[in-house]
């Protein structure tokens, strides 16, 4: 998800959530973790809520969903160039030289 490690995660969440509550900007590489986050913890059994979500959130699969899509839509600009190399296993871009 883009964390160093789990001491990583925690202390990134807590900055990431206070932000969002502010609704201060966030880096790129944020926006990324937040919704990734939100996606595993809202679909996985293993690592998040998944079954458990309405009962853990009081939000709705139905809400959770819309809500999800809508903001998937909304981040795809800033976050498609992260997933599958900072968030993934291809090699970093390199800069363009010329």
């Amino acid at each position: 998800m883009g964390f160093d490690g789990t001491k990583d995660l925690h202390h990134r969440s807590l900055r990431i959530r206070a932000a969002l509550i502010a609704r201060e900007a966030l880096e790129p590489m944020d926006w990324a973790r937040a919704l990734l986050a939100t996606e595993l913890a809202f679909a996985s059994d293993v690592v998040g809520s998944g079954y458990e979500w309405s009962t853990t959130t009081g939000w709705s699969d139905e809400t959770t969903v819309r809500v999800l899509r809508s903001t998937q839509l909304k981040l795809i600009r800033t976050v498609a160039l992260l997933v599958g190399r900072a968030l993934g296993t291809r090699p970093p871009l390199r800069p363009a030289t010329g």
